[in-house]
């Protein structure tokens, strides 16, 4: 079972290091996650590419 889910804060693959974002929409067509990082900024990314981030 997956632990991503809306709402989820979550560490971005490279080239973007070091840069925590939060699951704000899944894209089942594609199993995608869209990624809010920043005000304005937003990714697809695919599950296998993204860590859940604990602080």
């Amino acid at each position: 079972m997956s632990t991503l889910k809306i709402g989820t804060t979550v560490k971005l693959p490279k080239p973007y290091l070091e840069i925590v974002g939060t699951i704000i929409a899944y894209y089942a067509a594609k199993n995608q996650y869209l990624v809010r990082f920043g005000v304005s900024q937003q990714l697809y990314f695919k599950p296998d590419e993204l860590i859940v981030w604990k602080s």
